[in-house]
């Protein structure tokens, strides 16, 4: 059965077996990567670095300054010579704002994952002695329940692209910024096609940092269980497209 008319576009924007080799290469791009909490992205980051002759990394606890800071660099760097430059880091739709406003094209990628997964990955590395202030987390937040109540709707899709009318308005907005949606759960898949469809210069190696270990199912109560997924009802909706894109390749091979 063909996809649907709506479908369509989304299918030749993300689809690895629909994007034609080199799609979307560019000597002299920005490539602007949006690490979503707790999807892979410092994997993806050390996968990548290799293959862009910069790489700009933005600081997580001055976001917004950083981003500008590596914004004007880059811009600077593909005046001086053709390059390929990557942008990566904790930035989000207010940042990509910056680009709008001065009217620069834009070529936005992201992981993005399944929501509750993502949920309770995120809860474990806030608790946990690596991060820096895990003790005033803990008090702030008890219980996963309490810290589920606090979790922004559809915050995927609201750091990709802000706000958003509905679902097809969500996925015009992507195709419209965006030149790649990879998943955590097909992360060699994922990295494979961006190198395939970027024209990299060769296929990225994986990398495995900062991987956490995530209970199983059994383990989740019940109520954190439906407090997320009710909060993360497009989220949801979007890693099931994006899945069912990476399965086909997968079977297909």
């Amino acid at each position: 059965m063909p996809p649907s008319p709506k479908k369509a576009p989304f299918r030749q924007a993300f689809d690895p077996a629909s994007v034609p080799a080199d799609r979307f290469k560019d000597n002299n791009d920005i490539l602007l990567f949006m690490h979503i909490p707790k999807t892979a992205g410092m994997s993806v980051g050390a996968s990548l670095q290799p293959l862009f002759d910069d790489f700009h990394s933005v600081e997580w606890d001055r976001v917004n300054q950083s981003f500008r800071a590596r914004t004007e660099r880059a811009l600077h760097n593909r005046q001086v010579s053709p390059r390929r430059q990557i942008i990566i880091g904790h930035f989000s739709w207010a940042e990509l704002n910056i680009w709008r406003n001065n009217e620069l094209p834009m070529k936005c990628a992201s992981i993005i994952r399944e929501p509750l997964a993502r949920f309770v990955s995120n809860y474990n590395y806030n608790r946990s002695p690596s991060h820096p202030n895990a003790a005033q987390f803990r008090e702030r937040f008890p219980t996963m329940e309490s810290f589920a109540k606090t979790l922004p709707l559809n915050y995927q899709l609201k750091l990709m692209i802000g706000l958003h009318y509905d679902f097809d308005h969500a996925c015009k907005k992507l195709q419209k910024y965006y030149s790649f949606i990879g998943l955590t759960e097909h992360l060699n898949a994922s990295l494979t096609h961006l190198a395939r469809s970027h024209g990299l210069s060769a296929p990225p190696k994986e990398e495995r940092v900062n991987v956490g270990k995530y209970p199983k199912r059994q383990e989740i109560p019940d109520s954190v269980r439906n407090i997320v997924l009710e909060r993360s009802i497009l989220d949801t909706k979007l890693h099931n497209r994006i899945s069912r894109f990476y399965e086909q390749d997968t079977s297909a091979n």
